[in-house]
């Protein structure tokens, strides 16, 4: 479940991207520093920013309960988990750089053309997203981050998912206005994957939990 959840995920960031109205808010940082420092592609940025991401988990769990993460009795903080969130920093780069390989036959002309590939590449993120959460056996860096986010404050994921999102928007405009003086990496797709993405995770929980439900109820 882990692996295809990160395929999706990656496929999904390279989606909104091609759609041209900016990229997902996790990747606007590291898409915005590509288009300032070329010499670097999306995927190596997001290697990057996500290996800062894990750094910022311990920090945030650190001595902290394992009740919070629900692990029981023991510590938050998961070294296997963090061991395999840094490989998946480099999985999730490799990813993204692959699937914008895979997708670069994709013409996309007329504006309506741009805004449906960023709602489907919404709605494939999500679905990646929520695959993780169900495997629980480790997440990408940047969803980590914000499920022990929203551990520590007591919030509920898609609501920590949407204000992370929102912040990271922000950082990546102010780089996108000093260095570039224009927002060539954060446009109205990147705003609509802040405000849809988190809500389409809750969507998929509640859909697919409901299912479950019947399907226990009629004996299946």
């Amino acid at each position: 479940m882990l692996a295809p959840g990160m395929f999706l995920l990656g496929l999904g960031i390279a989606l909104v991207t091609k759609a041209g109205l900016g990229t997902s808010p996790i990747s606007s940082i590291p898409y915005s520093m590509s288009l300032i420092l070329p010499r670097f592609t999306m995927g190596n940025y997001t290697i990057a920013m996500s290996i800062l991401l894990v750094l910022a988990q311990i920090i945030m769990l650190w001595g902290k309960p394992g009740e919070i993460m629900g692990r029981g009795s023991g510590k938050a903080v998961s070294w296997v988990e963090i061991g395999v969130q840094f490989l998946l920093s480099v999985a999730l780069g490799y990813l993204i750089d692959l699937s914008m390989f895979l997708i670069r036959w994709l013409e996309l002309d007329s504006y309506w053309q741009h805004m449906l590939g960023v709602v489907v590449g919404c709605f494939i993120m999500a679905f990646g997203i929520y695959i993780q959460l169900m495997a629980n056996v480790a997440m990408a860096p940047g969803d980590a981050f914000i499920r022990a986010l929203a551990a520590v404050t007591g919030r509920p994921y898609h609501q920590m998912k949407v204000v992370t999102d929102c912040s990271i928007v922000a950082v990546a405009m102010i780089l996108c206005l000093v260095f570039l003086h224009r927002l060539s990496g954060v446009r109205e797709g990147t705003v609509i994957c802040a405000l849809l993405v988190g809500n389409l995770v809750k969507m998929y929980r509640k859909m697919f939990t409901r299912e479950k439900h019947a399907d226990e109820r009629a004996g299946i």
